[in-house]
């Protein structure tokens, strides 16, 4: 976890993941979730002039503005992969004063190298999804308000509930066919 704290991101102790989250395996499909549903996004050419300081903004600002957190409270959710071939849990965290997740964050847990970011990040109480990924000429930071209601999403997730992914969750967790059934069942009034 030393990268998440060069990022600027310090570990909350003592949270547990209340029932009903979005499995954060589901939010990996976020990025095809079109305009239509919600979803705000800030785009960069990788060839950008100050690429860095103007991704960590957008980030911020979309963050911010969509609800990730607030100026009083700064803590969230982020989706971090415990090794290959498992499956990312979500961590509560709290964003520092100095804090980098384009740069130094992206060089770790939260993407492939600087300034090519490959995150999720969730509101506390689960309704606003903040994800950044990396495209072959840009990078892209989205926010999706009530992710619940996103059709992208609950298609995966249905699709998920078959088991197939089970065999990569955490022993001590929930299977993930469990997880999304989960979600997609607390909020099946509300989609509807």
């Amino acid at each position: 976890m030393k990268s998440l704290t060069a990022a600027g991101l310090r570990i909350v102790d003592g949270w547990t993941a209340p029932d009903g989250l979005v499995p954060p395996t589901v939010t990996g499909q976020a990025p095809s979730c079109p305009s239509e549903e919600g979803r705000v996004e800030a785009m960069l050419d990788v060839l950008e002039p100050n690429l860095h300081e103007k991704a960590n903004a957008d980030w911020y600002r979309l963050a911010v503005e969509g609800g990730l957190f607030s100026e009083t409270d700064r803590r969230f959710l982020v989706a971090i992969n415990p090794g290959p071939d498992r499956l990312a849990r979500w961590h509560c965290v709290e964003l520092q004063s100095e804090w980098d997740l384009m740069g130094k964050g992206a060089a770790g847990l939260l993407g492939s190298a600087p300034c090519r970011p490959e995150f999720s990040m969730l509101s506390l109480d689960g309704n606003v999804l903040c994800f950044a990924t990396t495209w072959e000429h840009a990078i892209s930071t989205s926010v999706l308000k009530a992710p619940h209601r996103s059709q992208v999403l609950r298609r995966w997730a249905e699709a998920l509930t078959d088991g197939s992914m089970d065999d990569m969750g955490d022993p001590d967790e929930p299977p993930l066919s469990v997880a999304a059934r989960r979600w997609l069942d607390n909020y099946q009034e509300l989609s509807d």
